[in-house]
């Protein structure tokens, strides 16, 4: 079988966008049982979240790796780099919603935030928020020179 030949951010997006699918899936298989197991018929939080999670992550980083096929700043550091830490980023997000489903204790992770939960914070910032705030800087970048006609 012959792979067609995607741009480098693309092929890594579609790669966790897989993941992303599939656990979109599972969650909800996981979201309906919990919630008809349930006396109230609703899931726990944090599994509720997960399947959200899971069903936002995948779009997104599949916008970061179109986004990214634009990158301008290729010599400076490749694109590809900066999708594949923001799906990493939201694989550890995704995970810690499950762990917290499974165990089903924590209702708001962030209500009375351990210094994990804090640090969880700041490494979803930086893994996740600022090579999305570089991805779509690098490409509006690219795209302003070739807008049709002059459009401010």
């Amino acid at each position: 079988m012959t792979l067609y030949t995607l741009p480098e951010p693309l092929h890594v997006a579609l790669f966790f966008a897989v993941f992303y699918f599939a656990a979109a899936l599972i969650t909800g298989v996981w979201k309906w049982r919990a919630m008809l197991a349930a006396k109230d018929g609703q899931a726990h939080a944090y599994i509720d979240i997960a399947h959200h999670a899971a069903l936002h992550y995948g779009p997104f980083i599949l916008l970061a790796g179109i986004l990214a096929s634009f990158w301008s700043f290729e010599a400076l550091l490749p694109a590809w780099i900066l999708v594949e830490i923001m799906g990493w980023t939201m694989v550890l997000s995704l995970s810690r919603y499950i762990s917290l489903g499974l165990h089903g204790t924590a209702s708001n992770q962030l209500y009375k935030a351990t210094a994990s939960a804090r640090l969880g914070l700041v490494f979803f910032f930086l893994g996740s928020v600022l090579p999305g705030l570089a991805i779509a800087f690098g490409a509006a970048t690219s795209l302003w020179t070739g807008l049709p006609g002059k459009p401010f």
